[in-house]
Formats: structure tokens, C-alpha cells, sequence
């Protein structure tokens, strides 16, 4: 039986299709695409002058020519109306993204739109409140005023803070600007709560503060950059499969070659060749194997380091540098802040040890060896033959953002970039590859650094309301068994209050809810394009529109700012965030009034939008002039200026030159200021902390390491589970699992196993991998039917309040086999790779 029964055929679009330009809404990479629109029943021809896309159908396409259509790349859409659309979403060729190319996701974005007689049938079309034993469907008026008198009455009589929330802040199909901006107004300066946390951390804070805090945004290098450097560092990233077109159509040439020519023209009188790439990981990743296979090995260094070791290895490469003299001296003295270089010195790299000393207790720590740290420090920083610095640059995702200690990981991996100079320059740069693209844009948060822990707050019985946005906290929280009691257990007492009150008006209903919170009750408020798992627990359910109906900006990681078009109507009623927020506030507005309450009534004002791009330019007069600019500034810039741009946008920060909006390509050229008072870097102490006792004390306790992560498929499978090519794929969640423990467990490949700690258990299919050394078993996270996080600890860095997702330890134990599982699924290695 396969796992996939593609189309055989495909209609191709008219030459007069109604056509959109789009970016693909999943990953940070930010791929464009052109999206086509026809009548039902109509279709072009397969000569060139018969279809849109001008190419030639009656010969074989050519492999990656961007020329063809994907069978998950079209769908029929209903509009609200009933009329009914075919839609094609192709790959811009023009987009210096992606060159014509698409991802595992962006293959399936057909796929993922709303229709009423397909898979995704399963959207949320209509608004659900909780009565009677059951959400029932029910008018925005009805629902708007249940919900905004349940939070004034709770603002009214324990306080702004006793609303809490858990909302995306990121762009693409699940925020951009316009969005963003709206979840900030209601919430920082209408409700004014310091209770807020972002979907996937239990409070509000950066992931990378660490980086800020040194004067370097994250996102300060350009994707050309991976095409010119000479090394390439990937840390805590698996980019072939989680930023695929990055790693594709700009890492992978320079690996392979063929940008020397570029970099000879950028970088005139250098000594170059093709790149390298060193990828840290404690997996041997699709990364690391395809680099291999198209490389050559001698251009690959895989620094395979036990996991949550990331500080020690950082600053041990870091010692080498400096011992060997190869770091920057003229870029240090001059683009850092003197005094803090001392403490780096004497913390990071214990310069009043010895180098064997350090090395010897790197390798204990880290399980690496002194020759292959010393080959990463020569292949980052060794000066060239011709006297020139070598150009690398570092690129790090959430293998140490979530990992054990998120402030040190960052701060040692700009440590290295700065001791080594690699900012400002063609093919340099330190920042984060990404997760969801970028749409941050809000008044300040109210709150203080580092912010509210809100998971365990909600455990405590902490917060009357809980207004959950765009993410499933049920499933991808820290210890994430803990709060799906929490909602169940506080939800049920509200519930109970709801049912005691049938046939009541809302007003005494809210009444009745906010007597049952002040027994411990939580009211939950879901806003989503799905019914989640955290759905299921809510007392309020708001429909929101999706990716394609409703138009959006955001920026991907190069700060690429662009326009997402709307090309279809939301499901049902389905409304945007924006405008959801936009009609709660107004609603409490009217509540305020009518009670007399001035104070309220005006922070809750200036909601009345009417279109997206009204709360776009709203938003975008909150920034800041000057050079020291935020990321994501785009002040200045229209709706028609960036339909203009096309899929190639502009790159944020946004400046007004003689009255043009002007664009920044990368971070610190030419002497540009770092994001600091005194224009310089800072430096960071980043000593080796060790295992926290929490986690420690699961390690001791259990006989396998835990650390998980994703692969092609996106997040928390919100649109997989509802896309056929990736939900028959995987099912469940499955973890790799070394031959050698697969044996002493008696598992084999595609066996059902079960994790258990001392935090919660959960389910997942083996697969028997060389990816993962003995005692360590990766997990993919966020499963809706299975989640990793179940099994980790509520364990954050204290200073940020970043969790620690990637460790935890875990038992297992093997349940049996699924038949049903066994005639669809292969359970090979996701890397490639035989096992051995």
C-alpha cells in the first residue's frame, strides 16, 4: 500500500488566471510563489501561449526547473459565495530566496488552503462557546460578549495582571505585522497585563538576548552570505530539512563550488575556494549526509558533542583561537568594548589554565576530541596562506536556543564570531537561522525582564483568564503533561459553573464564571484555525482566518519584508486576528462606557480598523528613526510599495532616503555602530555551568538521554495532520534509537514504545538509526498525538526564562506493533544513511 496516491493528471492555469504573489507561510527561509486562480471547469493548454506559465507542456519538464505544478501544489477552493476556484501556488523563479525551488512544505501549501470537501474540511468556521456539555456553534456578537465581559469583570476585580496570555509572535501564515500589532495594543496597552508569554515559552522574552544584550541582532547577515563564505558553522540546526532552501540554493553551491566566481567579485584579492561547513549536532543529521554526499568529506566537520555541552565546546574552540594567535586583534581592539574582554578571557576561555588543561577537560565534558576542536578553530579562524582572514560565518537554531543554558549558549557563539571578526563583511555574520519567519511588531511589553514564568503560575491556580492564540501549549509547552491538568482540572470548575447557569443571559453567566475563578477556576479563551488540543478544553473559541485570506507581511531571516496577498475567503465566518481583537476591544469598550469607567473605556480605544493595511501603518509609526534601528522597521513603506517590490521585497531596517524607502543588506559595514550605548560589542562571560539538578537528577535516574526536534514536517503539525503527503508519513511521533540499544531493549524498527520520566510519558514508532550515539534517543516534537514534551522538565534558564526543551532522560519499554502502521511505513533513517 503506498504512503502517498498522487494525482495522475493536473489542470494548468489559463493565460488570463487571476494572478497573486505570495511567500510560503511556513518556515523562516521565506520562499516566494506566484499563486494562480481560475474558474472550476476551465484550464490552459499545454502549449506555452495556452498557460500562464508560458511553458511548453507537450515536452518532459526538466527536473527543478521551477516549471511544473506538484500535485499538492493546486487545490479547488469554495468561496463564501459558492462559486469555486481552481488554485495554483508555484515557486517564483524571480525570488533570490529560492530561485524557482520549493521545500517538503512549501511543496504542499496547495494542499493546506480550506476546502468544505477535502482533508482541511476540519477548520474552524464558526465561533464556540461552552454550554449545554458541549462548544456549540454561535454568532461573533454572542461569543465577542461572553469573552469581554468575563475580562472586564476580572480587569474590574483583581486587576489587570489576572488576565494571562499565550500568543505567537512571529510572522508568516500565523502572525505578521498586522497582527502582531494588534495582539500588542489589546494586550500591553488596553488590558496592560505583565502576564503574557509567547507560543512556544512560558513567558515573554527574546530567545537570543544574549546576542542583543552583546549590540548584535540576530538576524545581521544576508543569505548570499552562506554563498561567500569560506566556513560555514551550523549550530544546533538541521537546515536541509528545517531551513531546506537555504541550505539548498545558497549553503550547498559554495560547498560544492560554484560560487567562487561570486566570491572573487566580492571579495577582490582574497585567496578563495569552495566552502566548508561544520555542523554541530548530537546527531549525525540529513545536514551532516548530505553535505557529505555532495561535498566530499574532507569539506564537512561534524562535531557529533554529547548534548547540552555547547558552552564548553564554544569556548574551547574560542581558547585555540586566541592561543594560536588567529583571532582579530585590530576588530577586537577596536569594535569591543575593552572591558569587557578581561572577564571573557579569564570565565570563557580560563586563560589562567593552561591550553592542554582546558582541551583535557573539553573532551571530558563535550565527548569530542582535542583534534577535532582544534580543526574547528583552524577551519573558522586560521589565516590563509596569503595572509588573509578566512570569513565564516555562524548560523545557530534551537538546538542551543532551547538548549541547556540559552543565555551562555548565545553569548558563546558571538563570543567566538567577535573574537574572530566576522561581522560587517561579504560572507560573515553571527545570528539565528529562524523557526517561523519575523512579524514582531508591539508597544513595549509593560512587563519586567526576566518576565512572569507563566506555566507555572496557571499551575498554581495563579489567573482568571487564559487567552491562548495560534499555539497549543497543550502539546508543546514545557512539561507539557502539567498543563493539560492544569486547563483540565481549573477548566472543568468553570465548565461546572457554565452548565449550573443554563438558559442565563451572558451577564449573569459571566457572573457565574468569575465566581467559579474565584475558587480556583480558569476561563480559557482559544483563538486558532483549527480545533487544537488546547481547543479542547476552552470555554470561548474564536475562528481565525489562515495564510492566503487575509493580507499579511512579515520578513524572513535575511529581513526580507514582503506582501502575502489575499487570494481566497476564510472558511465560514472566519474573521483575521486583527479584526477579532479589534471587535473584543470594542466590545469592553461599550462595557466600560455603560459603567461609567472613562479609564477603561479609553484603553480600549482605537480599534476600529477596517483593513490590514491600516493596522500595518499603524504599527509601522511605532518605530524608531536613527541607524541603530530595530529589525523589523519598515516605517515608510505601503501596501503598494511592497506590491511593487514583488517577492523580492525589501530588507529591513527600512530607511527614508530623499523620500524612498532603502533597504540594508547586512549588519556593521563600513564602521556601522553595534547595538550598544557605546556604539561597540560587548563580550560575555560564558563559563561552563553544568547540568542544572533538575535535569541532573533525571539522567542519574534514567538509563537514556531525551532530546527531540523536528523534521520536513512544520511545528506542531497544525496543517499536517490535515495534508495527506505529510500526515500518512508520520502518524505519530517516532524516536531514533542507536543499534546497539535497540538490541539490549529487544526493539525492532517500527516497534510502538514507551517514553516515561519522572514528568509525564508518552508513545512514539522506532526507528533504529546510526544518526544518535549509544544513550541518547531523539524524539520529533510537538506531535499532536504524541508530544516530546510531555517528557521534559519545567527547567528555563533563570536569567531569560527560555526553557530547556532538548534534555531531559526518559525510560522505555516496547508495547507491541500497529498492523496498520507496518503496510504503509518503511522506518528507515531519516538521514539517508543504512544502518550499520
Amino acid at each position: 500500500m503506498p504512503v502517498y496516491r498522487p494525482a495522475d493528471r493536473m489542470v494548468l492555469p489559463p493565460v488570463d488566471a487571476e494572478k497573486y504573489q505570495t511567500v510560503c507561510h511556513y518556515c523562516i527561509v521565506g520562499c516566494g510563489y506566484h499563486v494562480y486562480k481560475w474558474p472550476e471547469g476551465r484550464s490552459g493548454g499545454l502549449l506555452p501561449d495556452q498557460n500562464a506559465l508560458g511553458v511548453d507542456f507537450t515536452k518532459q519538464v526538466a527536473p527543478l526547473s521551477g516549471d511544473w505544478i506538484a500535485p499538492d501544489h493546486h487545490t479547488v477552493i469554495t468561496e463564501r459565495d459558492g462559486r469555486r476556484f481552481h488554485i495554483a501556488i508555484v515557486p517564483d523563479k524571480e525570488c533570490v530566496v529560492n530561485k524557482g525551488h520549493h521545500s517538503g512544505r512549501g511543496g504542499t501549501l496547495g494542499s493546506s488552503l480550506y476546502r468544505p470537501d477535502g482533508p482541511t474540511h476540519v477548520r474552524l468556521t464558526h465561533p464556540l462557546v461552552y454550554r449545554a456539555t458541549e462548544q456549540s456553534p454561535t454568532t461573533w456578537d454572542d461569543a465577542i460578549d461572553l469573552a469581554a465581559r468575563v475580562i472586564y469583570g476580572s480587569i474590574l476585580r483583581d486587576g489587570n495582571n489576572s488576565i494571562f496570555m499565550k500568543i505567537f509572535d512571529h510572522g508568516g501564515g500565523g502572525g505578521g505585522f498586522e497582527n502582531n500589532w494588534a495582539v500588542g495594543k489589546f494586550f500591553f496597552n488596553a488590558v496592560q497585563t505583565i502576564n503574557c508569554s509567547i507560543h512556544n515559552r512560558p513567558a515573554y522574552n527574546s530567545e537570543v538576548h544574549a546576542s542583543r544584550d552583546m549590540g548584535v541582532p540576530e538576524l545581521n547577515f544576508a543569505y548570499v552570505d552562506a554563498e561567500l563564505s569560506d566556513t560555514i558553522v551550523l549550530w544546533g540546526a538541521n537546515s536541509y530539512e528545517t531551513q531546506t532552501n537555504f541550505y539548498l540554493v545558497h549553503m550547498l553551491p559554495n560547498l560544492q563550488g560554484t560560487t567562487v566566481k561570486a566570491k572573487q567579485d566580492a571579495r577582490p584579492g582574497e585567496q578563495v575556494g569552495p566552502g566548508r561547513i561544520i555542523v554541530i549536532d548530537p546527531r549525525r543529521t540529513a545536514t551532516v549526509v548530505v553535505s557529505e554526499r555532495a561535498a566530499g568529506k574532507d569539506r564537512v566537520l561534524h562535531l557529533q558533542l554529547n548534548p547540552g555541552t555547547d558552552i564548553a565546546l564554544a569556548n574551547a574552540i574560542a581558547r585555540v583561537v586566541y592561543e594560536r594567535g588567529w583571532h582579530d586583534k585590530d576588530f577586537v581592539a577596536n569594535r569591543v568594548e575593552a572591558e569587557t574582554v578581561q572577564p571573557f578571557l579569564e570565565q570563557s576561555l580560563q586563560i589562567g589554565k593552561s591550553l592542554d588543561e582546558v582541551l583535557a577537560e573539553a573532551e571530558q565534558i563535550t565527548g569530542l576530541s582535542r583534534a577535532q576542536i582544534e580543526q574547528a578553530a583552524s577551519w573558522i579562524a586560521e589565516t590563509k596562506s596569503d595572509g588573509s582572514r578566512p570569513r565564516s560565518i555562524f548560523l545557530y537554531e534551537k538546538g542551543v536556543i532551547w538548549g541547556m543554558k540559552n543565555y551562555q549558549n548565545i553569548g558563546s557563539i558571538v563570543n567566538l564570531a567577535l573574537l574572530t571578526g566576522n561581522f560587517g563583511k561579504p560572507g560573515t555574520g553571527c545570528g539565528r537561522l529562524g523557526g517561523h519567519q519575523e512579524g514582531y511588531v508591539r508597544p513595549g511589553y509593560p512587563g519586567p525582564r526576566p518576565a512572569p514564568y507563566i506555566d507555572d503560575l496557571l499551575s498554581q491556580g495563579q489567573g482568571n483568564v487564559f487567552y491562548v492564540v495560534g499555539c497549543n501549549p497543550a502539546v508543546t509547552t514545557l512539561n507539557a503533561q502539567r498543563m493539560r491538568e492544569t486547563l483540565q482540572t481549573r477548566g472543568k470548575l468553570v465548565r461546572d459553573a457554565i452548565d449550573a447557569s443554563f438558559g442565563a443571559d451572558n451577564a449573569t453567566k459571566a457572573q457565574a464564571i468569575l465566581d467559579a475563578i474565584s475558587q480556583g477556576g480558569l476561563f480559557i479563551i482559544v483563538q486558532d484555525i483549527y480545533p487544537i488540543e488546547t481547543a479542547r478544553y476552552a470555554h470561548v473559541v474564536f475562528p481565525a482566518a489562515a495564510w492566503g485570506e487575509s493580507p499579511i507581511t512579515s520578513i524572513n531571516g535575511e529581513r526580507r519584508l514582503r506582501l502575502y496577498e489575499k487570494f481566497m475567503d476564510p472558511p465560514g465566518i472566519a474573521e483575521p486576528d486583527w479584526k477579532i481583537f479589534g471587535m473584543l476591544a470594542q466590545r469592553i469598550k461599550a462595557l466600560a462606557q455603560a459603567d461609567g469607567n472613562a479609564d477603561i473605556a479609553q484603553r480600549f480605544s482605537g480599534f476600529e480598523w477596517q483593513t490590514a493595511e491600516e493596522v500595518f501603518l499603524e504599527g509601522g509609526q511605532s518605530f524608531a528613526d536613527g541607524v541603530k534601528a530595530s529589525t523589523e522597521r519598515y516605517k515608510g513603506v505601503d501596501y503598494a510599495f511592497l506590491k511593487a517590490a514583488g517577492n523580492n521585497g525589501i530588507q529591513t531596517p527600512v530607511t527614508i532616503v530623499n523620500g524612498q524607502p532603502q533597504g540594508r543588506v547586512r549588519y556593521f559595514e563600513n564602521g556601522e555602530p553595534f547595538y550598544t550605548e557605546s556604539g561597540k560589542a560587548k563580550m560575555l562571560p560564558t563559563p561552563w555551568p553544568g547540568f542544572p539538578a533538575i535535569v541532573q537528577e533525571q539522567i542519574n535516574k534514567y538509563p537514556y538521554f531525551l532530546t527531540n526536534g523536528r523534521n520536513n514536517n512544520w511545528q506542531t503539525f497544525y496543517n499536517d495532520l490535515n495534508i495527506p503527503f505529510h500526515a500518512e508519513r508520520v502518524p505519530l511521533s517516532y524516536i531514533e534509537i542507536n543499534p546497539q540499544d535497540a538490541q539490549r531493549e529487544g526493539i525492532q524498527p517500527g516497534d510502538i514504545v514507551q517514553l516515561y520520566n519522572d514528568y509525564g510519558e508518552t508513545t512514539a514508532y522506532a526507528v533504529v538509526s546510526n544518526s544518535v550515539k549509544p544513550g541518547l534517543i531523539f524524539m520529533l516534537f510537538a506531535h499532536p498525538r504524541s508530544t516530546a514534551n510531555s517528557l521534559t522538565t519545567p527547567y528555563v534558564d533563570p536569567e531569560v526564562i527560555i526553557p530547556y526543551y532538548k534534555g531531559s532522560a526518559v525510560g522505555l519499554r516496547r508495547l507491541g506493533r500497529l498492523a496498520d502502521f507496518d503496510a504503509r511505513l518503511t522506518y528507515q533513517p531519516t538521514n539517508f544513511e543504512p544502518v550499520v
